[in-house]
């Protein structure tokens, strides 16, 4: 049976690129896009997320981070990562913006993470650009 391969969606903030009295933090959101499916040991899917940016100004995405939970007591949270961004993404004003990351099972991690539902928790850091 395959299964999908879960993303909880969290809201992470925007870091200043000055002083916070001149450009105070803002929010934004991270969250999954449809579903990654067939994670084996030693393969790779992408997990597409959308950056959502409500706020009436650009942002400019330079980092986001993955938190990998355990899905089962068979299968530790460290049989799976996630690469960081590739490359920095623009999203505009009241816009949103998808992106690919891709997300790896180690060769060596047990048979009983074959195909399971990892959460994946999202944060990140964008500034103005």
């Amino acid at each position: 049976m395959r299964r999908a391969l879960i993303v909880l969606a969290v809201l992470v903030l925007v870091s200043p690129v000055s002083s916070a009295a001149d450009n105070p933090a803002k929010a934004f959101t991270i969250a999954d896009v449809g579903t990654a499916t067939g994670l084996v040991p030693g393969g790779t899917v992408t997990r597409k997320v959308r950056v959502t940016n409500p706020n009436n100004q650009a942002i400019k995405v330079t980092r986001l981070d993955t938190k990998v939970g355990r899905p089962s007591p068979q299968c530790p949270a460290n049989a799976v990562t996630v690469d960081v961004l590739p490359a920095p993404v623009e999203v505009a004003k009241n816009a949103h913006a998808d992106v690919n990351l891709t997300v790896r099972m180690a060769r060596t991690a047990p048979d009983a993470c074959k195909n399971l539902t990892f959460p994946l928790t999202y944060s990140g850091t964008a500034i103005k650009p």
